[in-house]
């Protein structure tokens, strides 16, 4: 075994430890910049949209430059065109950099009414494949779309080799979500949120029809990857934007059930959660135990997460996207120094909370990595005492 699959694998299971609450020599960091990775590299927004090759290696090369003796993985594997994946998680137009926007721009999802409500009828009448089959063309060009599926299916093991040659482990590949999180962007926000109140009984029989299938979605994208990991998001489905009455009917069932299906076939749930469920904490002691990761954006409460789930969840976060655009160095160490002293030091990984912005500041961005290594090993306690 040469240098780099030991250092690999000694990260490897310091994150597999980590997500299980065993005590390790060092709290794990995890990269997650998508956008930051391009422009911090020079690299333009759009080459890195058009070319999936290049996500990868940008990836890949910020991580090295940023300090390759300080990040233990990658939150998501770095794997094909974002634009296409966008859409289909959102089920709404994504518009790219270089086409509809200015080649160094951000990509740019475009909320809009598309689904309407007679396609609950379509779902329920011929099934949740054929309708995305008759949708897709509302959103995305079809042939786009199957190419970037076509160049995942042929690529993933290439792509996980390459984060193995830099000895950063990919914490996640691909994802799913709950049927709210499709319908909602389907719809659009305010539309989907009065169906919840006006035709709730047919929103509930289509979720109950949709959800084997993201089940499916979840198993077969993790066997394809041999990660044995995928990403549950949630953010229109938010404590802080939804009553408890409609959360408590029309989000959590499907998460729990999506993440007990995922446990039993060995598969951890990294719960990518934007925007504030600090409401809900509780809630989620009903998921199976040391089978989650709580992927949190900056907003969610994570010391009232550690208090109620510091024996049940591990947690990855959650140094904010202002706080890495907008403070500086000193200000990064603050946080991070106070957050390992009071979420950690077992079952934490530090990471960027949801992504690193586009803008984030490259003093800042060394200053997070910096920061972990030096509050982050077996001492910590004693520093942070001090």
């Amino acid at each position: 075994m040469n240098d780099k699959q030991s250092l690999y694998e000694q990260r490897r299971v310091r994150i597999e430890k980590t997500i299980a609450l065993e005590a390790v020599d060092r709290i794990p960091t995890a990269f997650m910049g998508m956008a930051f990775a391009p422009r911090y590299m020079g690299m333009s927004i759009a080459d890195f949209c058009e070319v999936p090759e290049n996500r990868t290696e940008v990836t890949l090369a910020a991580m090295d430059k940023l300090g390759a003796d300080v990040w233990d993985g990658i939150n998501k594997l770095p794997c094909g065109k974002i634009v296409p994946q966008l859409t289909a998680a959102w089920l709404s137009h994504v518009a790219t950099p270089g086409r509809e926007l200015p080649e160094d721009t951000l990509w740019q999802v475009q909320e809009k009414e598309v689904m309407k409500p007679e396609d609950y009828d379509v779902i329920l009448d011929k099934g949740w494949p054929a309708f995305l089959e008759g949708y897709y063309p509302r959103v995305i060009d079809v042939d786009e779309l199957l190419e970037m599926k076509t160049w995942v299916r042929d690529n993933v093991e290439h792509v996980v080799q390459r984060c193995r040659d830099h000895a950063y482990v990919p914490i996640a590949f691909g994802g799913t979500a709950t049927p709210f999180e499709y319908l909602c962007g389907g719809r659009s926000m305010g539309r989907f949120f009065i169906d919840l109140y006006r035709n709730k009984d047919k929103v509930r029989e289509v979720m109950d029809h949709m959800l084997p299938y993201m089940i499916s979605e979840g198993i077969n994208t993790a066997a394809l990857s041999g990660i044995p990991a995928i990403w549950v998001g949630g953010w229109r489905s938010a404590s802080s934007l939804l009553a408890p009455k409609i959360w408590n009917e029309f989000v959590f069932p499907y998460f729990l059930e999506l993440v007990n299906a995922l446990a039993d076939k060995g598969i951890i749930s990294v719960l990518h959660l934007d925007q504030d469920w600090t409401r809900d904490l509780e809630r989620f002691k009903e998921l199976p135990a040391k089978m989650c990761l709580l992927n949190t954006d900056g907003m969610t409460d994570l010391r009232k997460a550690k208090e109620i789930l510091g024996d049940h969840m591990a947690i990855m976060g959650d140094v904010p996207a202002a706080l890495l655009y907008a403070g500086n160095p000193d200000d990064i160490f603050t946080y991070v120094r106070e957050l390992i002293r009071d979420v950690g030091p077992t079952g934490l990984i530090l990471c960027a909370g949801c992504d690193a912005p586009i803008n984030a500041k490259p003093e800042n961005m060394e200053a997070m990595a910096a920061a972990s290594r030096e509050y982050g090993s077996v001492s910590m306690q004693e520093k942070n005492s001090c």
